[in-house]
């Protein structure tokens, strides 16, 4: 018997059945689970936001960039909230919201992770005459807002045209999907890839970034968090695009939000909670100030070690020239006045090729030799760093 698209009926029956919808909801055990992990990270947030709010004058705040610290907790709570929208009964509200949230959320905590990086890097690692160029173009939180326009151009654009929208999909038999249509995978791929791109930008700076204080140094943690971010979404991305309709399929996203929340809130925030808790000697401002101290000595140490290394290296290179230059003149002029050589004609020939550069660099012009370093009284003021710090 025919029936309706929404209708089933079995083999030899002559009454039309209605099919079953199913979808990811509230009750399945692996959405329950999934759900005890987001409102844990919310919880983790939140108590994180509080902690930093009290221990906001303490230099492990203050190094951390507080202000902009707070705005990437603020984001990680916005992409807890995305995570539980996949979860219950589809509706085009919820569809669109959820991939909204998310984009502009993690946007957001990508930016500030860039302006964190940048200006520390702006303060140690740059020279003087360009640090203070950049200093004056470092607006961090105009850099924040550009880096979110255009992620709010490009979820704008895809709600305009194409937004997702929740659809039903046949299984076959007696069951009917109710899912999400991303609608076009062309703006969920753009939102996704611009995410990467500020992810990659993200790396780089880390790495500019790896030999800073490690008071002052998040390198390594930033470099693990957006790896991690970044191989979830190349693994996601494949998947989702060549996955067939199925009930878990939110579930796969869900679970690539939940881990690159995770990792961005364990890496930038959780060293800093356990020197507040259970460190709090260090977090004070003479141990910040005996560690930039240390770093600054230990890089003039390092600096006067390369420059007497060239120092020494030119003075070999010299006495070696000038050595192998007065054997062979005494050996051409032993030549000319008609005595026995020293040196068959085979080997003066090898000697003029290893000694051709000599010819050559008179014609060169005279380049100073590196001069020795100041001593750390005249390069680093003790003093100077004080006041500073």
């Amino acid at each position: 018997m025919k029936c309706k698209a929404d209708q089933w009926s079995e083999e030899g029956s002559s009454r039309c059945l209605d099919k079953k919808i199913v979808f990811f909801g509230w009750k399945d055990n692996f959405a329950i689970v999934l759900l005890s992990f987001a409102a844990l990270g919310v919880l983790l947030t939140l108590v994180v936001l509080v902690l930093f709010l009290a221990q906001w004058s303490t230099p492990v705040v203050r190094a951390s960039v507080g202000p902009i610290s707070l705005l990437l907790l603020i984001s990680l709570l916005g992409t807890f909230v995305s995570a539980v929208l996949f979860v219950g009964r589809p509706n085009n509200p919820q569809c669109q919201a959820r991939q909204v949230l998310f984009g502009l959320s993690f946007t957001l905590c990508v930016s500030c992770i860039l302006v964190k990086s940048l200006k520390i890097l702006l303060a140690f690692q740059i020279v003087q005459s360009v640090k203070q160029v950049l200093k004056r173009l470092y607006q961090p939180y105009l850099i924040i807002a550009f880096c979110m326009c255009y992620q709010v151009a490009i979820c704008t654009v895809w709600l305009i045209l194409n937004p997702p929208l929740a659809e039903l999909e046949d299984l076959g038999h007696d069951q009917i999907i109710l899912q999400c249509n991303e609608g076009s995978f062309l703006f969920f791929g753009l939102m996704l890839a611009y995410i990467g791109l500020l992810g990659l930008i993200g790396l780089v700076i880390a790495f500019k970034g790896r030999k800073l204080p490690n008071c002052y140094n998040e390198a390594k943690f930033i470099s693990f968090s957006m790896v991690i971010y970044l191989i979830c979404w190349v693994v996601f991305g494949p998947v989702y695009a060549q996955a067939q309709a199925g009930v878990y399929l939110p579930a796969v996203e869900m679970v690539v939000i939940l881990i690159s929340a995770y990792t961005v809130l364990s890496c930038h925030f959780m060293p800093k909670c356990y020197i507040i808790c259970f460190k709090s000697h260090s977090n004070t401002h003479e141990v910040f100030r005996r560690k930039l101290w240390d770093f600054i000595r230990r890089k003039d140490d390092d600096t006067e070690q390369r420059r007497h290394s060239e120092s020494q290296s030119v003075s070999s290179d010299t006495s070696l020239t000038s050595s192998r230059s007065n054997s062979l003149c005494s050996t051409l002029s032993g030549s000319l006045s008609g005595s026995e050589p020293s040196l068959t004609a085979k080997d003066e020939k090898a000697e003029l090729g290893r000694m051709s550069p000599v010819f050559i660099l008179p014609q060169m012009p005279d380049l100073p030799l590196p001069q020795p370093p100041e001593s750390h009284n005249s390069s680093s003021n003790p003093s100077t760093l004080s006041s500073e710090g």
